[in-house]
């Protein structure tokens, strides 16, 4: 089983893109936006994106040796609260996109996420909403950092605190298991130990690595925090001083030059006429349109 690193927080072994990430970001990039560096070039961090997207299970919509788009799936609660928030009953079910912008930085690449739902209405217009909440951000972060890349110098981290350990799921998603303590890191200082089983953070009940973000997220706004850990058979309680992340700083990119972030690239949606016309007339038969509108919309997708 793959062994991971908290540093801020963790990056989570669940799939990006799911509501398990804490409400506020961890790693509060110097252009706000949602970014990484990656230390390879262009083409081959497009490649290295491009099947990232594929291995955790997303849609490859478009890519080229500066862009990635992406069409990342969605659970059926994110489904339904995406239409409620977007669309009507006469709408198709809502997608997810990201778009990855990629530019070169001499022998690495900088790469800014763009992300957005779309739904088509009733009458064939498409209507796209930007995501910008934390959660969405967190978990792009995330995957940035599966795929080996780290933060722009410059990174801070204010919202949730730092422990430096590593860690593994259980199998039964009871708690994670703490590996690689980090000399000097608050994990150490606080006598946690290796193999020990963390349960619960800052009040937050740990069952997996998903929700330990939302638990030092909790743990940021005290000075000190309360840790369960069952250890050799046995539960034992701790208290951890808080610290946080030190901001990042790379001395071979001091300054990032901005980057121009274009509108939302629509993936294509096509629509048969057999759809269309099914679409309008059951707004005929609901009373939402006329029998005579429905027959000149039949006479404009049939060509008549």
């Amino acid at each position: 089983m793959k062994k991971l690193v908290i540093t801020l927080a963790a990056f989570a072994a669940t799939v990006p893109l799911t509501p398990v990430y804490a409400d506020e970001p961890y790693a509060v990039t110097p252009s706000g936006r949602t970014e990484a560096i990656f230390d390879t070039g262009v083409t081959e961090t497009s490649d290295k994106i491009a099947n990232g997207c594929a291995n955790v299970g997303w849609t490859l919509v478009n890519t080229t040796s500066t862009m990635v788009v992406c069409e990342a799936r969605m659970s059926t609660m994110q489904s339904v609260l995406a239409a409620l928030a977007m669309g009507n009953q006469y709408s198709t079910p809502p997608k997810q996109f990201l778009r990855f912008n990629i530019a070169g930085l001499g022998q690495r690449s900088r790469v800014q996420a763009t992300g957005w739902m779309e739904t088509q209405m009733a009458f064939g217009q498409v209507r796209t909403e930007e995501m910008t909440a934390a959660n969405y951000h967190n978990n792009v972060m995330n995957f940035f950092g599966n795929l080996g890349a780290h933060f722009p110098p410059g990174t801070t981290f204010p919202n949730h605190a730092f422990i430096g350990s590593g860690f593994e799921p259980t199998s039964r998603n009871q708690g994670v298991t703490l590996t690689s303590i980090q000399p000097g890191s608050p994990a150490e200082k606080a006598g946690l130990q290796n193999g020990d089983v963390l349960v619960r953070l800052a009040k937050e009940k740990i069952k997996s690595g998903g929700d330990l973000l939302d638990g030092m997220r909790k743990a940021a706004k005290n000075q000190q925090y309360e840790v369960e850990i069952v250890r050799g058979g046995k539960p034992l309680k701790m208290t951890i001083a808080r610290e946080f992340r030190a901001q990042v700083t790379d001395a071979d990119l001091p300054d990032l030059p901005p980057l121009t972030d274009p509108a939302p690239v629509q993936a294509v949606m096509s629509v048969s006429p057999a759809d269309e016309l099914a679409k309008f007339a059951k707004l005929r038969d609901d009373g939402i349109i006329t029998a005579e509108e429905f027959q000149k919309k039949k006479a404009a997708i049939l060509g008549q």
